[in-house]
């Protein structure tokens, strides 16, 4: 039985820069009527995914803010902060320094608790940044770190601590892999995407993310279809 359905935001729910689609919030509530624990996971911090989900009117939602690393229970008043060894720390200092230095006003750094994101402002790119944050790790031999762009952002996490990490935790409170469905469109979203029970991504995503899901859909509402089969498949087969 489907239990638990976690949801990147940006490029999955909804478009970069945009808000969620009404049909899209519909067809999340239509999940929670299920009695499906609807959870979201994004590089964004896990404060913001929290005001997310209340605004688009999800009960007692559970997020993972920091790509996994940050899991906020505020109906529970929990929240888990996953540990980053002092070497990573240090890596992390050094790497946000350099970034800081190279773009100046053209980068700002939001308050994450286990990993650096620099945001882009208009008139610089991503990708010149995710280029320059990839120099120093491999120049400098930072390996206890890795790099992910983003539309709008790059961050850089200490290996070991990415969307598998809020998977595994939804295991250890009682979820098995196999009642939880995994839906994520980008690189960040692979660790997840291979160890939920079920998992989604969409046609448009790079290959390497389509290689680690199950299925490659055209888009969210092909998603929800999906996940409502197999809602139903689950409690049809519970009932006989």
């Amino acid at each position: 039985m489907i239990k638990v359905v976690i949801f990147d935001v940006d490029g999955t729910l909804r478009a970069p820069d945009q808000p969620v689609e009404l049909g899209v919030v519909a067809r999340m509530h239509g999940l929670v009527e299920y009695d499906v624990q609807v959870s979201l996971v994004s590089g964004k911090g896990a404060v913001y995914l929290f005001g997310l989900a209340e605004g688009l009117g999800i009960p007692n939602p559970l997020v993972g803010g920091e790509n996994g690393a940050v899991i906020f229970r505020p109906q529970e008043k929990i929240e888990i902060v996953y540990p980053v060894s002092e070497e990573a720390r240090k890596s992390l200092d050094y790497i946000k320094s350099g970034l800081w230095h190279m773009f100046r006003d053209n980068v700002w750094f939001p308050p994450n608790q286990t990993g650096v994101t620099a945001f882009v402002k208009p008139g610089l790119s991503v990708e010149d940044v995710y280029r320059q944050a990839v120099r120093f790790v491999e120049d400098h031999r930072l390996f206890d770190l890795y790099v992910l762009p983003h539309w709008d952002a790059v961050d850089v996490m200490p290996r070991g601590l990415d969307k598998a990490v809020f998977v595994r935790y939804l295991n250890s409170i009682g979820y098995t892999s196999e009642e939880i469905v995994a839906v994520g469109d980008a690189l960040n979203d692979i660790p997840m995407l291979q160890i939920a029970g079920s998992s989604i991504t969409f046609e448009s995503s790079l290959q390497q993310v389509k290689d680690s899901a199950d299925i490659a859909v055209k888009d969210i509402y092909d998603a929800f279809d999906l996940i409502e089969g197999l809602i139903g498949t689950k409690r049809r087969k519970a009932a006989l």
